[in-house]
């Protein structure tokens, strides 16, 4: 007797897409669908004129893990002034879109903007659903926690013998999974218990939370980096600076300078990296993670005003 087709259920749904089983299979063609089914350990899609073709559930499974925690380019969630993750409360972050290295000229974009108005004002907004809300209502970013919120603790006010809570009672209040307000970490945080079934032991995850704890990394290593200079300066340093695409493009273009004299050394001491190599947004982790592993400083640009002027063409 043939193995049954089961109906999927929603987490089983969010799994065996169409869209990752084209990512699975690149040949696949998602057209003249009829349904989608699990039989066993396949997948079975019926076509609309009675065929139908079998694909290995398990690597779409390992394709839809793979999407789900991808990390963005470097510049993707960048606010102004290559501001990174901003710390809110309840080890909540914000998260900024990165609107003004989308395109040349993008500082003139509404949501540029907004989050150059915004920036420094979520601070004062007291709950989550009011920071949720600026952010969507101007498409600025997400609020992120990629390991897992505080809950919401009264205030104890001062001169009170209320005490503070210690460090056992802060790992009760945590919750036990990350957090973002994103379409696709709310799906999988909603359908856990069923993903769990398909993918036992997961954890939900999407590219903002995959962007910050990358984020995260560069910075720990950076500093560490820095604190082996003992409060002294770079001696080997880098400088990098970004071009966003153009109309109608694709890609920018980052290019990195570096000197061995010092990250105070005038520009004649610094030369220009792999002068016959073009990178782009899609470079930059890869090139900052050498740097960092070579002992080199990356500094952007703009920091090291005595050489700003680096790239200028006028």
């Amino acid at each position: 007797m043939a193995k049954q087709l089961l109906d999927m259920n929603s987490a089983q749904a969010l799994i065996y897409s169409k869209a990752n089983i084209r990512r699975a299979f690149p040949e696949f063609d998602d057209t003249e669908i009829a349904g989608i089914y699990k039989q066993a350990t396949n997948i079975v899609i019926v076509r609309h004129d009675g065929t139908n073709q079998q694909y290995d559930s398990s690597l779409i499974r390992t394709a839809f893990q793979e999407f789900t925690s991808r990390v963005p380019d470097f510049f993707s969630y960048l606010g102004p002034n290559y501001r990174g993750p901003s710390i809110w409360k309840n080890n909540c972050y914000i998260l900024y879109k990165g609107w003004l290295y989308s395109q040349i000229g993008a500082e003139k974009l509404f949501q540029t903007q907004a989050q150059y108005r915004w920036a420094d004002k979520f601070s004062l907004l007291d709950n989550e659903e009011k920071v949720t809300n600026v952010l969507n209502e101007y498409n600025l970013g997400y609020i992120v926690s990629p390991d897992g919120r505080l809950k919401s603790q009264k205030e104890i006010k001062l001169g009170t013998e209320e005490e503070l809570p210690d460090d056992d009672q802060e790992d009760a209040l945590k919750e036990t999974i990350p957090h973002c307000n994103c379409g696709s970490f709310q799906q999988q945080a909603q359908n856990l218990n069923e993903l769990q079934v398909e993918l036992p032991g997961y954890e939900p995850i999407c590219k903002h939370i995959a962007y910050m704890r990358k984020f995260r990394e560069f910075c720990v290593k950076r500093s560490n980096l820095i604190e082996e200079l003992r409060g002294g300066l770079a001696t080997n340093a880098t400088a990098w600076h970004y071009t966003p695409p153009g109309a109608h493009q694709e890609y920018g273009n980052f290019k990195v300078i570096y000197t061995k004299s010092g990250q105070m050394a005038t520009l004649d001491k610094w030369r220009l990296y792999n002068k016959d190599v073009t990178y782009t947004q899609h470079d930059v982790w890869q090139l900052l993670d050498n740097m960092i592993a070579n002992k080199f400083v990356p500094f952007p640009l703009t920091a090291l005003g005595h050489v700003s002027h680096a790239f200028k063409t006028n």
